[in-house]
């Protein structure tokens, strides 16, 4: 090889490490860019599946990538906590809202369920949820997720089991959505427009000057429900009341 060659050949060689060693600075200079930290699930709704072992969070998160449902296992407790990422100091990502789940090694059974210090989590047992037997038509199953924070709709507490089995008319995000949430707690329902549900007295709430959702609300004597429908377009109230009663 002549030395012009050679001195290409080194040349591109040197370009090469260099740029090589370039991205390997890169790497290196971001590899903490990311910030991952846990934190807890207070304040989010969890579910127990009803075989007990899937722990399902509804959520809604900032800046951050989706977190991270995390789950931890001893022979005596299931230790939960919530994997954050997140690049400090910038506000990149759009967010969003929905469920996150995770799966344990074994059904949770007997064993407490905790967050990351030892203290016991409110969650809802999916064996206890009520289901519809009767769906307006075109209705289809849909994470609730954040959704049971409706504009006008008080958000279901955190402080007792509770739960949101969310439903949407077609598969387009903009069209009707139906909310079911069930919530441990006896309450008298709100004031409104009387109906009655399996023979308990129900309210139906409807909805403000600026198109809110319209809610039938009632308690058996342990459970408070709530059968929510947002829009354009709204169920009727024969339709929510049909939902309510099919409930089982």
């Amino acid at each position: 090889m002549s030395k012009r060659g050679r001195r290409h050949r080194l040349t591109a060689v040197a370009a090469i490490v260099v740029l090589s060693g370039g991205f390997a600075i890169n790497a290196w200079m971001n590899r903490d860019s990311d910030k991952i930290h846990e934190g807890p699930v207070t304040g989010h709704l969890l579910l127990v599946s009803s075989d007990g072992r899937t722990l399902t969070l509804s959520i809604g998160w900032g800046c951050e990538k989706q977190p991270e449902l995390v789950a931890r296992e001893t022979a005596d407790a299931v230790k939960v906590s919530l994997r954050h990422t997140g690049t400090p100091g910038n506000c990149d990502g759009p967010g969003g809202s929905g469920q996150i789940m995770t799966h344990l090694n074994t059904p949770l059974g007997t064993r407490a369920l905790n967050d990351a210090a030892g203290k016991p989590i409110v969650h809802f047992d999916e064996r206890k949820l009520l289901h519809p037997a009767f769906l307006p038509e075109n209705y289809y199953p849909f994470p609730a997720g954040r959704m049971v924070y409706l504009p006008g709709l008080d958000p279901l507490p955190t402080d007792t089991p509770a739960w949101a089995s969310g439903y949407r008319l077609g598969t387009e995000p903009e069209q009707g959505s139906l909310i079911i949430s069930q919530t441990l707690r006896s309450s008298t329902p709100p004031t409104g427009q009387a109906a009655s549900v399996k023979g308990h007295p129900a309210t139906i709430t409807q909805p403000d000057l600026n198109g809110g959702p319209r809610s039938l609300t009632w308690s058996d004597g342990t459970y408070t429900f709530a059968v929510t429908t947002g829009g354009p377009p709204r169920l009727s109230d024969d339709e929510l009341i049909h939902v309510a009663e099919s409930l089982g």
